[in-house]
């Protein structure tokens, strides 16, 4: 019985002493860190290179540091301020091509920071069609819930770099607008002479003016797969990863079809639905006003590393707000690849097609008669 009640008073004393302990919790100061972000295309004139300190609550544009750009061990480009107005944005005139080795270096005030890598190579035999479905059933990842739409069918085929580990990016841009004359009615005014006395005579003339509607954008959020190569090994149905974050950034690797070719069927929902067949018109000035349509859609496969891999698949698990999926614990971590600083700067060989969907697209007019009794019949 003793030795129970001292057991006991140990176990009270351990206690009592631990919760009166003050741990003093020292936090990393992560500010005024040097900082650069850039996505940098091979075979490009102009690429963007961002340089900034961290911040508490926003970054710090950084206007007047000094750059170094290299390829292959050889200085070609070197800036100490960044274009007028830009804030923090310098622009780089080397053009680069796959398999050099390039290292962008960046100093300022006592801090130095650089990236260095090698251009990947392109993706080959690439090749993309699209094809309109109408009514296709697809699952809403954001509402959750199964939905029907008018949709374009992308089919894309390329072939990989290597039998070695490689890592794309699908990248989707369109253009699609919409053209239509308007009827206006302005009032002029007209001073005439009646037996020596002048009034002023009013009158409306029809006048026509060109409406446009017009939507330009990356396609974000706007697809979705029926094939599995668009995700990778850690995104397949036997881990829950699937079904916590969603492929914002479009990022996959050859883990399915490693040396061999990649098919990919992708469903792209509009701005706008299809361009109507027919329009009802009641007389011939209707045909002139009727609308024109234009959708242009840019479909490319950009290869990239796989530290930009990693750091796009961060960054879907940020937009999706789902960190425990990713295994990740405490405060949330970004991968990075800058070397005495942060941020990432991304090498990329990028094969784009451009596909005209339709251009000056006009419906074929139905032209509405009017009944025995003068009205028009719907």
């Amino acid at each position: 019985m003793k030795n129970i009640f001292l057991l006991f008073f140990v176990f009270f004393l351990i206690f009592f002493c631990s919760c009166k302990e003050d741990i003093e919790i020292k936090m990393e100061n992560t500010t005024g860190i040097l900082c650069l972000n850039g996505y940098m295309y091979s075979e490009c004139d102009t690429n963007l290179l961002y340089v900034t300190l961290t911040g508490v609550s926003k970054p710090k544009n950084v206007n007047n540091a000094d750059i170094k750009v290299f390829v292959n061990g050889t200085l070609t480009e070197e800036k100490t301020e960044s274009e007028q107005g830009l804030d923090g944005r310098y622009i780089l005139k080397t053009k680069f091509k796959p398999g050099d080795l390039v290292r962008i270096e960046v100093a300022y005030n006592g801090q130095k920071a650089w990236r260095e890598a090698e251009v990947p190579a392109y993706p080959k035999d690439f090749n993309a069609t699209i094809t309109p479905e109408k009514n296709k059933s697809y699952y809403d990842v954001e509402i959750e819930e199964y939905k029907h739409s008018d949709m374009y069918r992308i089919d894309i085929s390329f072939s990989d770099v290597s039998n070695q580990k490689n890592y794309y990016r699908l990248n989707l841009d369109h253009i699609s607008y919409s053209i239509r004359s308007i009827s206006q009615y302005e009032t002029v005014e007209k001073t005439v002479e009646i037996d020596g006395e002048e009034y002023i005579v009013y009158k409306d003339t029809v006048y026509y003016q060109r409406d446009t509607s017009y939507s330009k954008g990356y396609d974000d959020l706007t697809y979705i797969s029926e094939a599995p190569p668009l995700c990778d090994e850690e995104m397949t149905t036997d881990n829950d990863f699937m079904d916590a974050t969603y492929n914002y950034y479009k990022v996959f690797n050859n883990s399915r079809f490693v040396g061999g070719k990649c098919d990919l069927r992708i469903y792209q929902k509009t701005d706008y639905q299809f361009p109507p067949e027919t329009e009802n018109v009641y007389d011939q000035e209707d045909v002139e006003r009727l609308p024109e349509y234009f959708y242009t859609q840019y479909v490319g496969v950009e290869s990239i590393d796989e530290q930009a891999y990693y750091f796009m698949k961060s960054l879907n698990g940020y937009e999706s707000g789902t960190f425990d999926s990713q295994e990740l614990t405490g405060a949330m971590k970004m991968w990075r690849n800058v070397s005495g600083g942060s941020g990432n700067i991304v090498f990329v060989s990028r094969v784009m097609k451009k596909i005209v969907v339709y251009d000056d697209y006009k419906p074929t007019p139905i032209f509405i008669e009017r009944d025995d009794n003068g009205y028009y019949d719907y």
